[in-house]
């Protein structure tokens, strides 16, 4: 009976230790200094395990969300392409949890559809869109000749899903225009048709 008090003692001890040290890293990661192009490279360049040179790689710090920094990297046929985020200093990879894990980070699951609304807009267009430019008139750009133009839209469906509609301009070799919809369960995962 006194070795199993003992070994449950040692246990409850590892515990803790490893509740200690995961809290320690979780906090070390918020502390990481990104207030510089050259501090998110290096900071990039040991999560890729690889050296990235200023001109490869894009920046974007979204004003609106302090603690999001775009991150693309630069191709001559197509400008800078996204390749994920930093949010709170956590790099978040362009995957299939990519907007669910940015939007949790951000305050989604505790949101109301009205905030969820908002939060949804602000991460396509300064998020999934920070290299392209969003539209907000038709007469934004003299180039684009479309009935079907609208402002970017945000609805909430009955079941939770949030959708975002909007028109984007984007310059390759020549302009093109694309209306794109993005879609969002209730628990932020990014949804694809």
């Amino acid at each position: 009976m006194k070795k199993s008090l003992k070994n449950l003692i040692k246990i409850s001890f590892a515990l803790v230790f490893l509740q200690c040290v995961l809290a320690g890293d979780t906090h070390a990661q918020k502390t990481i200094n990104l207030s510089t192009k050259e501090a998110v490279l290096e900071r990039l360049g040991k999560l890729k395990n690889k050296d990235f040179s200023k001109d490869k790689v894009c920046i974007q710090r979204v004003k609106e969300l302090e603690e999001v920094i775009v991150i693309g990297f630069f191709r001559y046929d197509y400008g800078c392409h996204f390749e994920g985020v930093f949010v709170n200093s956590g790099y978040i990879e362009d995957d299939a949890n990519l907007s669910k894990n940015a939007l949790n980070t951000l305050g989604w699951k505790k949101a109301k559809p009205v905030q969820r609304e908002k939060l949804a807009k602000l991460w396509v267009e300064k998020g999934l869109l920070a290299f392209s430019t969003v539209l907000y008139t038709q007469e934004q750009d003299e180039d684009l000749h479309n009935s079907e133009f609208q402002p970017p839209q945000v609805v909430t469906k009955k079941n939770g899903e949030t959708v975002v509609t909007l028109w984007t301009s984007v310059m390759r070799r020549k302009k093109t225009f694309h209306r794109l919809e993005f879609r969002f369960a209730k628990d932020g995962n990014r949804l694809e048709d």
